[in-house]
């Protein structure tokens, strides 16, 4: 007997030690995870929260990545950040250290950061167990996106994030947080596995509430555009800055902080704790940043190639519609007052369409911007944009009362400079009149000597803004900035459809566009 309870109490303590056996794992160090060709997380174990929690640098958040299990903080291209101030919650980290160096909560770390550290943290608990992560220094502005359900056509409430490296300069805030109200925007990119994004800043009680972003207007509607088919992931922002270069709104005399095109940064976007890639944050295109007359004024958007965008013919019409013939109401809306009405775009396109040569001739500088059109002409060839022709603009008109006129505002521009709108690659080519019956008939009628203005605008620009040597020096800003923070690596990794790295691209760009000046050169020279 002795001897079967000496055997059972041997059993019991092997028992209770190996349960009482320190567990080097602990519950809340996130699992590995990868990402699948649609840029959606599949954990090989389901991951936990990250121990090392409210982890700020100088009092700014630090975006959370739990793919990589790292970290993330901007510090300006350029630049370095000297005896820096951490802080985290600690009632989930007793001790913690930044490469190997124990740092207080609240405590500054008198070491030196640059863009592409990367360090080691170590956040250890009451229990003694510890979870590392690393720091990544990155050059770009940081946003972080918190929504408590999927993000989908319909606004969700979300919370926005954003830190700034370059806040001094921009005359802006280290960290700009909001509410948010959040949905997915575009037509065709809808289908992407890479979104984008309209933001609307408001309050607690989902009021709007204006706030100047990265030194932009100050407003509450903002945009995240995923540029996914791009493969340089720039070339709507390169184009843009182009346009906004020589072009304004034909009464900018009577508006002078009106702009005829959006800004926006390179930013780097987290959404939910999880990399999700470079996003550029921009303004609207609306009213606001046209500066068109409140209540006299018109905005319309080109959506679809139809004979209404072609200005080859129209349709009946609902004023009741927010869309029509391809063509959707931008300012001002349904519910509006005073309330829209698509009688105006439909008396421009049926006189451009039905108006006889003499007619038209005599007339049309009274209906579009003539010095406008010339501009528009010229930035779609030589950038090639198939995809601006007919549709992604905006013809809009300032005042109903005193300038009625219309004129062309460009957007998304992911299909230029040798890329065709679904990614591929697109031959040198001019474009022309194409089937833009508006083009048309000012070239074939020569109104206005509309032939003669297209030479002398293009002798203005040739050597200026859409020199050679200019649109490179653009090319090589986004360039230089995507890979020298490494941003550009990051996204490859997030989003597969990238199938060249951007050095590669960003030299294809650039001969691209010396072969297109050259052969659009020789076709004003022939007119």
């Amino acid at each position: 007997m002795k001897l079967l309870y000496l055997f059972y109490l041997s059993v019991f303590m092997i028992l209770v030690f190996a349960g009482c056996k320190k567990n080097n794992s602990h519950p809340n160090t996130p699992k590995a995870v990868t990402h699948n060709g649609n840029g959606q997380s599949s954990a090989t174990l389901p991951s936990a929260p990250a121990q090392l929690l409210n982890f700020k640098i100088n009092g700014a958040s630090c975006a959370y990545d739990s793919l990589s299990v790292s970290y993330y903080y901007p510090v300006a291209v350029g630049n370095s950040l000297t005896g820096f101030t951490v802080n985290y919650d600690t009632t989930a980290t007793t001790a913690f250290y930044i490469n190997d160096v124990r740092v207080k909560n609240g405590g500054v770390v008198n070491s030196t950061i640059t863009v592409n550290d990367v360090l080691t943290l170590k956040a250890i608990n009451v229990v003694n167990q510890t979870t590392t992560y690393h720091l990544v220094i990155t050059g770009m502005p940081i946003v972080m996106l918190t929504a408590g359900s999927t993000i989908a056509d319909d606004d969700v409430n979300a919370k926005f994030d954003l830190v700034n490296p370059d806040y001094q300069a921009q005359r802006s805030s280290l960290e700009i947080s909001s509410n948010i109200q959040i949905s997915i925007r575009g037509g065709v990119s809808r289908a992407f596995p890479k979104k984008n994004y309209k933001v609307h800043l408001v309050d607690e009680s989902n009021n709007d509430i204006d706030k100047s972003l990265l030194g932009l207007r100050n407003d509450n509607s903002w945009i995240l555009d995923a540029m996914y088919i791009d493969q340089a992931r720039m070339r709507n922002r390169v184009c843009t800055d182009l346009w906004n270069s020589f072009n304004n709104v034909p009464y900018i005399d009577k508006e002078p902080t009106a702009l005829n095109g959006t800004r926006g940064y390179m930013t780097e976007v987290f959404l939910n704790g999880k990399y999700n890639g470079v996003y550029c944050l921009t303004e609207k295109l609306d009213r606001k940043q046209l500066q068109i007359k409140k209540q006299y004024g018109d905005m319309y958007k080109a959506d679809f190639w139809t004979n209404e965008s072609a200005f080859q013919g129209v349709s009946a019409y609902d004023n009741t519609s927010s869309t029509w013939a391809g063509w959707e109401l931008a300012y001002p809306e349904i519910g509006d007052s005073p309330a829209p009405d698509w009688g105006y775009l439909y008396n421009e396109i049926n006189f451009i369409a039905t108006s006889t040569d003499d007619d038209f001739s005599r007339q049309i500088a009274s209906k579009v911007d003539i010095n406008n059109v010339v501009d528009y002409y010229i930035f779609i060839n030589i950038l090639k944009a198939t995809d601006n022709e007919n549709k992604n603009t905006f013809f809009s008109f300032y005042d109903s009362r005193s300038a009625g006129y219309f004129f062309y505002s460009p957007w998304d521009l992911d299909g230029t400079i040798g890329r065709n709108p679904g990614g591929g690659t697109s031959s040198n080519e001019i474009i022309g009149t194409a089937n833009n019956n508006l083009f048309q008939r000012l070239m074939n009628l020569n109104v206005n000597n509309f032939k003669g203005l297209i030479k002398a605008r293009w002798a203005q620009l040739k050597g200026n803004q859409l020199s050679k040597s200019t649109v490179a020096a653009r090319i090589e800003v986004y360039r230089k900035l995507m890979t020298n923070t490494n941003a550009f690596n990051r996204e490859r990794k997030v989003w597969d459809n990238i199938t060249q790295d951007l050095n590669t691209e960003a030299a294809y760009m650039d001969n691209w566009y010396s072969t297109q000046y050259d052969q659009f050169d020789n076709y004003v020279n022939s007119l």
